[in-house]
């Protein structure tokens, strides 16, 4: 078995005493003080994150063109200092990855999930395009909540919602996955003493990747091998609205296909009115619409459980049954976020 790779805040997280798991070949936190008390910090204040399992890329801008043609979305009149969440399709119009790059006006910074990093890089490679692997050389942290700008003014200027800055000491974005406002920040690995001083200096509160899914759940965001996957298309996946780029990109006759003729899997929220939770291969029916739960938990502001579920076409009706250990269970679709 092969040795978990761990981030630069390895050391911190045992001696918080953390849950440990194994997360795409990770060693990571799940959890510190319980995803239900770390879910409420971040919700009610603020809690901060270790992401740097992520991959971080670092291309150079000459490459934007090249980069345009594997993704769907517009990144070319993208302005610099934004951030972008876009996917990476392959020649079926699937999803490769869902990425956020960062525009400055030298470089692109890609941020890519850690079970993908090894697939975007040799995806880059095949393509000809050069970029600077610094995933283990660099940290990032996500610093998230309503409180979050207030508590990191002394170390970091604010940027708009979707904004980036480098200063040359912190590479960052005012963007989350939490559906809080928040930060998420990089820098080299000299500087981690110097941010995590800050952050116990603020009582900012860890959270592990338990209620970082309870969180974007909630914010009814995406997880890719869930929600998408090399079997799911933006279209399929309900996120016609990344479909930006106008020019020719990897996939885009097969995804414009699916857009004229309307015959492909179709990615659905739902809710159900008690804590029964159907959980990930949950089957579910609409009428004789078969259709299976991608991700489901219990939301603890709703105090509902949630979910997505993939159906195998449009569902004819909001009403939708589960079969949970052998218990049909009622639930309904909605069509707006589950946090408004």
């Amino acid at each position: 078995m092969d040795k978990l790779l761990t981030t630069q805040l390895y050391k911190y997280h045992l001696e918080q005493k953390s849950k440990l798991i194994d997360f795409a070949g990770w060693e990571m936190p799940f959890s510190y003080d319980g995803t239900l008390k770390e879910h409420n910090y971040v919700r009610n204040s603020c809690g901060f994150f270790d992401v740097s399992h992520m991959g971080r890329l670092i291309i150079n801008i000459d490459e934007i063109d090249n980069i345009s043609k594997l993704i769907c979305s517009d990144i070319i009149n993208l302005d610099n200092s934004k951030a972008l969440y876009t996917i990476f399709t392959n020649k079926n119009g699937k999803s490769l990855d869902d990425v956020i790059f960062w525009k400055f006006e030298e470089k692109l910074v890609l941020i890519c999930n850690a079970s993908n990093r090894e697939k975007i890089s040799k995806h880059l490679n095949i393509n000809g395009i050069k970029f600077d692997d610094q995933t283990f050389d660099t940290c990032l942290i996500a610093i998230q909540g309503p409180d979050s700008e207030k508590l990191m003014n002394n170390l970091i200027d604010s940027p708009a919602r979707f904004s980036a800055i480098d200063n040359g000491n912190y590479i960052y974005a005012r963007t989350g996955y939490t559906g809080e406002d928040g930060f998420e920040i990089m820098f080299n690995n000299s500087k981690l003493n110097e941010v995590m001083k800050y952050i116990n200096d603020k009582n900012i509160n860890p959270c592990g990747l338990g209620s970082r899914d309870t969180l974007r759940l909630e914010a009814s965001l995406p997880l890719y091998g869930f929600e998408l996957s090399e079997e799911i298309s933006p279209i399929e996946a309900n996120l016609k609205w990344v479909l930006t780029n106008k020019e020719d990109y990897l996939g885009k006759d097969k995804i414009e296909d699916e857009l004229n003729n309307g015959k492909h899997k179709i990615l659905k929220k739902f809710i159900i009115n008690s804590k029964k939770i159907a959980r990930t291969g949950t089957k579910v029916k609409n009428n004789n619409i078969n259709g299976v739960v991608t991700s489901g938990n219990y939301s603890p502001i709703l105090e509902k459980s949630i979910g997505y579920a993939l159906f195998d076409s449009n569902p004819e009706s909001d009403l939708i049954e589960f079969d949970i250990r052998g218990n049909f269970i009622e639930g309904n679709i909605i069509n707006k976020r589950f946090l408004s």
